[in-house]
């Protein structure tokens, strides 16, 4: 019998991570700090590469706009000026010496991108009012008004287009940005996209594009963006199967071979909009449990959202599909208590952190790095459903690339569970990389889980 119980040290790979499979870390500058400055965030980049952390995102951290505040601090996602950083935020020499502190731990810095909207007070109102939406004479707040410390930009003007490529790339002339997360990217034409991907260079080469969207599947086909947002498989399928009374694993089951083998999660289609084959083939995509629209929408940090899943459920994210995004505190499981507002300052409290949760997420990013099973691109582990005779609350998988293969185990029951599996377990040494034991497969196919709990076997 094996537990799924605390930890010996990761058995020892070599690294073959990949692109498609970095781990990417959220940072949101207000709240990462007490003293919310691009220089607290440089003071963790170390403990962030010891995490594990291959790409580090910075939420915007341009100059903001004071009109419309729905909070005491603006939204980072209304910006007066696309090339300047707030002085809240810090100094250029700041930015600077945090993307020499990123490159220098081996990471790269990707930026957010706003491209629907700025501030009702951004320099362009004045300027150029030609590159917004108008009604009757008027500015627009997008999504009929319910967006209202922002004006919706025209989508379809070019030289707006023009103006905003020019200003992504002078922060990767300036300041050496590795990449973009793109806000809202099913918002502005797909236009706008292309000529970014295409003209924003860096040494001559193209940077990293990722679309908060899962709704424009073309804009990934057609090359604009590398990735996007496995947005449905954590709104449709984690959130909700956390919340109900009785969640259906089988259920889960489906909707997590159905990402990993394929990138689509259930009600998007194989051939959207004008592609012909599955957009996600040989691609990736970004898998999270929460983000700060999650901790904003739906009630606050992961303990809120996830309850009792938690643990469960961040193995099943680093293991299942794609790159892991860790958000603000995750890795120490920082309690919000409640809603998080992106117009608020509510430093995270680094002096009482989960060693455990963080423990846990540094033995997953490890595992991410030297497994080559759990790839995704264009060499992508297969993920196989395991039988067992505890269904009802045991969730087993394998993930299989070439020979190498890890074998998942999660009890989402709140009782210790034994069960036997049956078939398709790989043959040969393994160990788990939680608990510490080792065991011969197939010859052994009897197993304990405590409740919650979970075992994740590598071959030694």
């Amino acid at each position: 019998m094996i537990s799924g119980a605390c930890s010996k040290a990761v058995t020892e790979q070599i690294d073959v991570r990949i692109p498609e499979n970095r781990v990417i870390y959220e940072v949101f500058v207000r709240n990462f700090s007490p003293e919310g400055t691009l220089k607290g965030v440089e003071a963790q980049i170390p403990r962030l590469k010891e995490l594990g952390v291959d790409v580090v995102w910075l939420m915007p951290i341009y100059e903001l706009g004071d009109t419309g505040k729905w909070g005491a601090y603006s939204s980072p996602y209304s910006i007066k000026d696309y090339t300047k950083i707030d002085p809240d935020n810090g100094t250029e020499q700041d930015l600077r010496d945090l993307v020499k502190t990123i490159h220098d731990n081996g990471m790269e810095i990707w930026f957010d991108w706003v491209g629907n909207h700025t501030s009702m007070d951004n320099v362009w109102v004045t300027s150029n009012p030609e590159f917004y939406t108008k009604k009757d004479g008027d500015f627009v707040h997008p999504f009929g008004g319910a967006w209202k410390d922002v004006y919706e930009l025209d989508r379809d003007n070019e030289a707006m287009q023009d103006e905003m490529v020019k200003a992504m790339q002078y922060w990767v002339d300036n300041f050496d940005i590795d990449g973009f997360r793109c806000d809202y990217a099913s918002g502005p034409s797909p236009e706008l996209w292309r000529k970014a991907s295409e003209r924003v260079l860096k040494d001559g080469k193209r940077v990293a594009w990722l679309a908060e969207d899962s709704s424009r599947p073309s804009l990934v086909k057609n090359g604009y963006f590398d990735y996007n947002y496995c947005w449905d498989f954590q709104e449709k399928v984690l959130k909700e199967f956390a919340n109900e009374p009785n969640p259906d694993l089988e259920e889960l089951r489906k909707a997590c071979e159905l990402l990993a083998n394929s990138g689509l999660t259930a009600g998007e289609s194989a051939t959207p909009e004008d592609t012909i084959a599955n957009p996600y083939e040989g691609r990736s995509r970004m898998v999270y449990l929460v983000n700060h629209d999650v901790v904003q929408d739906q009630g606050g940090s992961e303990d809120i959202v996830y309850h009792k899943y938690l643990r469960p459920l961040t193995v099943l994210e680093f293991t299942v599909y794609g790159m892991p995004l860790i958000y603000n505190g995750q890795e120490i499981q920082y309690k919000s208590g409640g809603r998080v507002s992106l117009a608020e300052k509510t430093p995270i409290d680094w002096s009482q952190p989960d060693t455990t949760m963080t423990t846990l997420i540094k033995k997953l990013t490890h595992l991410k790095h030297t497994q080559p099973a759990l790839r995704t691109g264009k060499q992508s582990g297969t993920l196989t459903n395991l039988v067992t005779t505890a269904d009802s609350s045991v969730y087993a998988y394998k993930r299989t690339l070439g020979d190498n293969d890890v074998v998942v185990m999660l009890n989402f029951g709140d009782e210790d569970k034994e069960f036997s599996i049956s078939g398709d377990l790989p043959a040969g040494t393994f160990r788990d990389i939680l608990g510490g034991q080792t065991v011969d497969f197939p010859a052994t196919t009897s197993f304990n889980l405590p409740a919650l709990g979970a075992t994740v076997f590598v071959r030694e």
